[in-house]
């Protein structure tokens, strides 16, 4: 009886493990993540997409500001880190109160359909990302509109492609 019993308990627990590791990431997860900003060099906890931290002196006068909001257009899913598990690749447009908009690509982890921060990195101010892909390899493809040499930072005007793979958990373009 014993023996069965045991048996049974292995099972159980090998189906539960297998069902974990395929838990996906959504795109409401994603929204309400935990996300590093380097643009603000900060943890900020997204609700609804978005985060606003806002401090003011005695005054009112502002004196601290950070936005952070995701864009649900540009998110790529796939296998980035190697384990088998899809996750997600996000970018992210930070603001500080001034007329920059900062846009950082994130790479989130799917830890057993939890999303977690691994890595990113800073694109620009006030860029125009057209798409985000993950390819087969596990490399992430930026196609953007990015500012060249004469442009105003209003007007980006060089479309640039730039391709991305994680390399000793660090996000590094591939040249």
């Amino acid at each position: 009886m014993v023996g069965r019993l045991g048996i049974f308990l292995l099972i159980f627990c090998l189906s539960s493990f297998s069902q974990q590791k395929n838990l996906k990431l959504d795109v409401q997860l994603l929204k309400n993540a935990t996300y590093y900003t380097i643009f603000g060099d900060t943890t900020v906890k997204l609700k609804n997409g978005s985060f606003v931290f806002e401090k003011r002196d005695e005054e009112g006068f502002l004196v601290n500001y950070l936005s952070v909001k995701l864009d649900e257009e540009k998110i790529a899913m796939g296998d980035v880190d190697g384990d088998g598990d899809i996750d997600a690749v996000v970018i992210l447009m930070c603001s500080g109160g001034g007329s920059g908009n900062f846009y950082e690509v994130a790479v989130i982890s799917n830890e057993n359909g939890k999303p977690r921060y691994l890595t990113g990195k800073l694109l620009g101010d006030r860029i125009k990302v057209n798409s985000v892909k993950v390819l087969r390899d596990g490399s992430i493809l930026l196609d953007m509109v990015v500012h060249g040499p004469d442009d105003p930072q209003c007007c980006p005007t060089v479309r640039e492609v730039q391709r991305y793979k994680i390399f000793g958990g660090k996000l590094q373009i591939m040249e």
